[in-house]
């Protein structure tokens, strides 16, 4: 099997809900730049655009990774989701971002203040975490990567105007809340593994350049878990929250 077997499974479990089984080996993405561009064969083969990323990395400095949202799966708060719509539901209250204007992909690399200087927007956002394969977590880290990094949707807020927060907000360690039901998610340390979720975005600008890929500025770019991830098993109402931000709430039906 080859990397394009794989994206039109992908596809497949997508449009029929039916999860990916037990993979072939051979048909798992080798290295990094296979399951980049099994996430574009994805987007292309669901006949979908390209709405939103997904950023992050363990810890400051770490190794970053990333992976398209198709436009779809892009929700404005407050949104009503079917829960059986996914295979599973698993939810993280994140902060994202939005550029003023694209950005054509170039030799040159992006340096930090010009990808920074281009900010226009930032807003809170849930994102639904899923995987279509069966056997998730216990899948190759290529594999999910590949599997838009376990991607199910993205909600997204109200966003606010990222100049007038740059200076006093605390992107590291922000006051917030999450909810189920009304039922706190909230872990005893909350933050960013990343840090500043910001520093992403360099990575993100220069891989999209890497790939080719002009990044329209209607795109959301969300940066990573300051909870953790949650499992939610059954009906109910998440709600989010991130002081300087707003709110953001899924009805799961």
């Amino acid at each position: 099997m080859t990397r394009y077997d794989l994206a039109q499974r992908l596809v497949e479990a997508r449009r029929q809900h039916r999860p990916i089984v037990a993979p072939p080996p051979d048909s798992l993405p080798p290295d990094a730049a296979s399951a980049y561009a099994i996430q574009q064969a994805v987007i292309v083969g669901l006949g979908e655009s390209t709405g939103a990323w997904k950023i992050g990395a363990k810890s400051p400095g770490g190794a970053t990774s990333g992976a398209p949202i198709p436009a779809s799966l892009v929700v404005p708060s407050p949104a009503r989701l079917a829960h059986d719509g996914f295979f599973r539901v698993l939810v993280e209250l994140e902060i994202a971002f939005r550029f003023d204007a694209t950005i054509e992909p170039r030799a040159q690399a992006y340096a930090r203040d010009e990808v920074l200087s281009k900010l226009g927007a930032v807003l809170p956002a849930i994102e639904i975490v899923d995987s279509r394969f069966a056997e998730w977590p216990n899948v190759a880290p290529l594999a999910q990567l590949a599997d838009a990094q376990n991607n199910g949707a993205l909600i997204t807020g109200h966003p606010a105007v990222y100049a007038s927060l740059a200076r006093g907000f605390d992107f590291v360690s922000p006051e917030l809340e999450l909810s189920f039901n009304g039922r706190s998610l909230i872990p005893e340390m909350t933050g960013n593994p990343a840090g500043d979720p910001r520093e992403l975005l360099v990575w993100f600008v220069n891989h999209c350049a890497a790939m080719g890929i002009t990044i329209e500025r209607d795109w959301t770019l969300t940066t990573g878990s300051y909870v953790g991830a949650h499992k939610i098993d059954e009906p109910g109402i998440v709600r989010g929250h991130i002081d300087g931000l707003g709110e953001v709430e899924i009805e799961l039906t």
